[in-house]
């Protein structure tokens, strides 16, 4: 078992004050939990807890090690949201070639990837859009194409919202 694995394995059983909750919880037998905090144990040349026929309770040095898994756990959760978010914002370069309907499109291209320019192309990274018109802008779509994407019509639309 490696080592986060271990350090999970350990937490649960003293979250849970149990080594059979703790293995339920975790879809192993009570004797592999047992066994994984005695191997633990024996790596960290400390006893974790107190151990009788009908419970466990953390030993002090169980308490501590306790405390530094959890900081341990948010640390790593902590880093995997900053990475999603990281995968979850847009970047790159976005290329777009419509002449006229490219300028119209400006407006609402632009909220959605920030690295559209009126004249060109750049790189999302650090740089701020900014407005360069005001045009009205007006989207269209045929019934098949509300069909396929599940859109409403106008008409569907406005008497949902009455």
């Amino acid at each position: 078992m490696d080592n986060v694995a271990a350090l999970n394995v350990f937490v649960r059983a003293a979250e849970a004050r149990s080594f059979t909750e703790a293995g339920r919880q975790l879809g192993v037998s009570s004797s592999a939990i047992g066994k994984a905090i005695a191997r633990l144990e024996e790596r960290l040349a400390v006893r974790l807890f107190h151990r009788s026929t009908r419970s466990i309770a953390l030993t002090q040095e169980g308490a501590l090690f306790l405390e530094s898994c959890r900081r341990i756990f948010a640390e790593i959760e902590t880093a995997e949201l900053e990475l999603a978010q990281i995968k979850r914002a847009p970047s790159g370069t976005l290329r777009v070639s419509l002449p006229l309907v490219g300028m119209l499109l400006m407006a609402t291209l632009g909220p959605v990837y920030h690295g559209v320019s009126a004249g060109g192309i750049y790189r999302s990274h650090g740089l701020v859009p900014r407005r360069m018109a005001i045009q009205p802008v007006s989207i269209s779509q045929g019934p098949r194409i509300r069909r396929f994407f599940g859109g409403t019509s106008v008409s569907q639309g406005r008497a949902q919202r009455q």
